[in-house]
């Protein structure tokens, strides 16, 4: 922004337009906090315009920010990314018959190579919800988010259901590490996460304010949000 030229913040309510340092922060009329006039949706008005012309676009169809985070977007990105950084972290501690920490990686690249499945996931995971960026897109892979996040669960889940024997001539002795239950929790967060991406659609506007789901005064009828 150049230098002396003051930010313009306007009321939610009534749309009035203020010079910042103008008021107190508060629109005279009505009382209400003012806000960026870049972050206020548009007005009423606008939306009828654009529905009259046959331009308004609902809000699960339209195109979100790459730095959006809500709807659970954010906090996928952010396990995907855990999940990767613990597959590189302890998972079992052996003992016997050598003092070893081997992380999933090692694991996965010895004879344990189903846990590749896991680690895939997440690393397929990070660019498939980084790319939704509407909220039906976000919604239409649910399943897929679910599935991919529950992968290291289900590793996990084996590999303590059914630990590896000692045979009678090298016996072995070991501990889980901190990364396998980290992973398990991890993976079990992100597929509750997953199963719920994209939220739900009844707290999105209608075209004349309201709530999809319920028809607003003046909203006229198959203008609702499906």
């Amino acid at each position: 922004m150049l230098a002396g030229v003051r930010k313009l913040l306007a009321c939610p309510f009534c749309r009035s337009l203020h010079a910042e340092g103008e008021t107190d922060g508060t629109c005279p009329d009505c009382g209400v906090g003012l806000q960026p006039m870049e972050k206020l949706p548009p007005s009423l008005e606008v939306e009828s315009e654009e529905i009259a012309s046959g331009q308004w676009v609902p809000p699960e169809d339209r195109t979100l920010p790459w730095w959006y985070a809500g709807r659970g977007r954010g906090p996928l990105l952010v396990l995907a990314a855990i999940g990767i950084a613990l597959f590189f972290a302890p998972w079992v501690e052996l003992t016997r018959p050598d003092l070893v920490s081997l992380r999933g990686f090692d694991l996965a690249r010895g004879r344990a190579g189903w846990l590749w499945g896991g680690a895939v996931g997440w690393f397929v995971l990070v660019p498939l919800v980084a790319s939704r960026r509407n909220i039906v897109a976000m919604r239409g892979v649910r399943i897929v988010t679910a599935v991919l996040a529950a992968m290291t669960l289900g590793e996990v889940v084996t590999m303590v259901a059914l630990p590896p024997s000692s045979s009678g001539v090298v016996p072995v002795s070991f501990s889980w590490g901190w990364g396998l239950y980290g992973s398990g929790v991890v993976s079990a967060v992100a597929t509750v996460v997953g199963a719920r991406f994209g939220g739900s659609i009844d707290d999105l506007p209608t075209p004349f304010g309201g709530a999809a789901g319920s028809n607003s005064a003046g909203a006229p009828p198959g203008e609702m949000l499906h």
